[in-house]
């Protein structure tokens, strides 16, 4: 067993120990943020089949007065997306327990439902990595096959859920009389990693959120605005380890993806006492188990626009 001991996690006693943990990092979970969630019921299966219709052809029929046009047949498209079980689990001594100072169970916990969400969160953002269409910038001054973003490139994945009829998400953002601020047009959402904000910031038609017209939507990982679409950043947005980095940039219209659970037990923090299974009750432990999976609903409602960097 890998079990967290006092000689990689001793006390302070030799110190002045505050008392009060620093802060950790927490990356910005942002790729669940515009999904449309779905739970199994319990004791089925693991399996979600989701079918949509396709829209009949309706180029114009001119009927004939003796006859009626020939049926047509209804087609439709099927998507299973099955869950699967993720988890982690830490193991406390007893001695941790009794000597170090700090509250070392309850950060733990915390820790680790932190770390819940960020897993989640990149099953999700490798769900979109291997199956979002992709365009990439080519207007760029920076000579690179794939170009730093544009504003001509920008435009064109817009141009992509326009073209596709696709619902935008985030409603309009109505003008006040705050000196500096305007309103922001009803937008669809990018998903873009923070080291592309110089270049999001460098777009001609940039809105920074401290310009909105009101605030009460802004999103915490919220950036910014251009044109017909509000953008939030973060760590955790796919990067390549090409040379140089490509970055997505996601472009996310309504019912684009969702995601999939088991009702009543999608995600379970599981904490048992000393002694859940040794005889001397030195032992604790600490973990959560999530059933999830995510899956793109419709590959016409989203485009990643890869780019790299000025």
């Amino acid at each position: 067993m890998t079990v967290t001991t006092t000689s990689n996690y001793g006390s302070m006693a030799d110190q002045w120990a505050h008392r009060a943990l620093l802060q950790r990092s927490k990356p910005r979970n942002v790729h669940n943020l515009f999904g449309r969630s779905f739970d199994l019921p319990q004791k089925n299966t693991d399996t979600m089949t989701f079918r949509r219709q396709e829209n009949l052809n309706s180029d114009p029929v001119v009927l004939p007065e003796d006859a009626d046009p020939a049926p047509e047949q209804i087609q439709k498209f099927d998507i299973n997306v099955t869950v699967q079980e993720f988890g982690k689990v830490v193991l406390l001594s007893r001695k941790v327990l009794l000597v170090v100072e700090d509250d070392t169970a309850y950060e733990t916990a915390d820790n680790l439902s932190q770390c819940m969400h960020t897993m989640l969160d990149k099953v999700t953002r490798d769900v979109w990595q291997s199956a979002v269409p992709q365009i990439t910038c080519l207007n760029g001054a920076n000579g690179n096959a794939v170009t730093e973003l544009t504003q001509d490139d920008w435009d064109r994945a817009i141009a992509y859920l326009d073209e596709n009829d696709t619902e935008k998400m985030a409603p309009m953002i109505e003008g006040t009389s705050r000196f500096g601020t305007g309103p922001i047009e009803e937008a669809f959402w990018c998903v873009s990693h923070v080291k592309v904000k110089p270049d999001i910031r460098a777009l001609d038609a940039f809105v920074p959120t401290s310009q909105y017209g009101a605030q009460e939507t802004v999103l915490q990982a919220e950036f910014g605005a251009v044109q017909e679409a509000r953008v939030v950043t973060s760590t955790l947005v796919n990067e390549s380890s090409d040379s140089p980095p490509q970055y997505s940039n996601t472009f996310v219209g309504a019912n684009a993806y969702g995601y999939v659970s088991i009702d009543e037990v999608a995600t379970e923090m599981i904490m048992k006492p000393l002694g859940f299974n040794d005889y001397l009750n030195r032992f604790q432990s600490m973990g959560f188990t999530a059933w999830f999976n995510a899956a793109i609903l419709d590959d016409s409602h989203i485009v990643n626009l890869l780019s790299t960097k000025a």
